[in-house]
């Protein structure tokens, strides 16, 4: 067990030369948390944005709509992140669900995505979390110094680490591991 209360949780993070946070998170599995298939991929992304409505005790709430998933302050505005429809991958030992990042509020600029993933890789199966590409609008600007992204770092990262944690909570707790 580590300091998450999670065996085998790994979290990694950092910011490329061009300010885009790519950011990985995640836990050993002793077995597979949802099934195979494309419905298993949809529950890996729909759970996390109930889990992002829970750990905000309703604050920010998530819409599915005809073009993804919005999160909103309240349900209403301001759009804090847009994403666009998931898309859903299978293959052999792997399932993702991954939402492109569209825009919104605590976006920089559209780009990038956040992946759910279920993945066998050689003996060890894995629940990730994973951004890649993403302009944070609360983090340092290339070349500025790093108290700049403060908001982003000390806050916003924070609140995903603990989301991500509690997600992988309930996954595992629901599978009975």
């Amino acid at each position: 067990m580590t300091r998450s209360g999670l065996r085998g949780w790994e979290s990694t993070q950092r910011q490329t030369a061009h300010g885009a946070v790519e950011s990985e998170q995640r836990v050993r599995l002793l077995r597979p948390v949802v099934d195979g298939s494309v419905d298993g991929a949809q529950r890996l992304g729909s759970a996390y944005w109930r889990k992002v409505e829970r750990f905000t005790f309703g604050l920010v709430r998530s819409r599915q709509g005809l073009h993804g998933v919005e999160l909103r302050l309240l349900g209403r505005r301001p759009l804090l992140l847009a994403f666009g429809q998931p898309i859903m991958t299978l293959g052999e030992g792997s399932l993702r669900c991954c939402y492109p990042i569209t825009g919104g509020l605590l976006a920089d600029q559209p780009g990038g995505e956040i992946l759910f993933a279920q993945d066998q890789v050689g003996d060890r199966l894995w629940l990730c979390s994973t951004i890649t590409g993403f302009f944070p609008a609360l983090a340092a600007r290339p070349g500025e110094p790093d108290w700049t992204g403060a908001l982003y770092s000390q806050v916003q990262r924070r609140i995903h680490l603990a989301i991500s944690r509690r997600y992988f909570s309930r996954l595992i707790g629901e599978a009975g591991q």
